[in-house]
């Protein structure tokens, strides 16, 4: 199992790079720096992303930008503001080559038959061409739950999406906040299409990224899980 630790440990990518080499993890990272700019000097941005992790030995991951963005959003303007942050998000995966990306599935929560659906279909019409240049570039794009309360959504995506290159990523603070669904039911259900996780602990009140340490979340239960499953 290929452990991470995320950028956000650290002030910068470039001193969360260290960190991770001293600890001998690997490193997502997890903030772009200079937001303010992203657009006006993208490419500065990019160019700062490479050097810090330019003599970084480890593999890398890569959160994707993911504020109020939804790509299946019925909101066409929406839509393409989702899909330029996504964009300049691969366009980060390629300048520090990471072979993973995170991107939070967009789902609002909404307990509504009409609009899941909408969120599905808009879901899986986006991923099925956008996928298409991960799976040209051999990285894989692995959805996260964030306020999904079971796992079935993201199953469903992944696959009416049917690509190698997209899978999920469980986030083991979301789910506990969420659901009622013992996160070892998450891993068993999503079995093979299980590709990254995020770690972090809460008391079922607030979304705390705590230490493992501090909440509810039974992560011995988890590792078993995952031993069990050949995950």
């Amino acid at each position: 199992m290929d452990i991470y630790i995320s950028s956000s440990v650290e002030k910068s990518i470039q001193e969360a790079a260290k960190l991770a080499e001293k600890l001998c993890t690997n490193l997502e990272i997890s903030r772009f720096p200079n937001m303010d700019y992203i657009d006006s000097n993208f490419e500065y941005i990019l160019k700062e992303m490479k050097n810090s992790v330019k003599d970084f030995q480890g593999k890398i991951s890569l959160h994707a930008l993911f504020s109020d963005l939804n790509p299946a959003s019925k909101d066409y303007a929406l839509r393409e503001i989702a899909k330029k942050r996504y964009q300049q998000s691969f366009e980060a995966a390629l300048a520090t080559d990471a072979k993973n990306m995170v991107f939070h599935s967009g789902h609002k929560g909404m307990k509504h038959k009409v609009s899941v659906q909408n969120y599905l279909e808009g879901s899986i019409k986006f991923w099925k061409e956008y996928i298409k240049q991960f799976e040209d570039k051999g990285i894989i794009a692995s959805i996260e739950n964030v306020l999904e309360d079971s796992p079935k959504n993201l199953i469903t995506i992944v696959d009416e999406v049917n690509s190698p290159n997209l899978k999920i990523c469980l986030d083991t603070g979301h789910a506990n906040l969420c659901s009622d669904i013992p996160i070892s039911e998450w891993i068993k259900t999503y079995g093979k299409r299980l590709h990254h996780m995020h770690w972090h602990n809460n008391y079922k009140t607030n979304d705390d990224h705590s230490s493992l340490k501090n909440g509810t979340v039974n992560f011995l239960d988890i590792w078993e899980t995952l031993r069990n499953e050949n995950l």
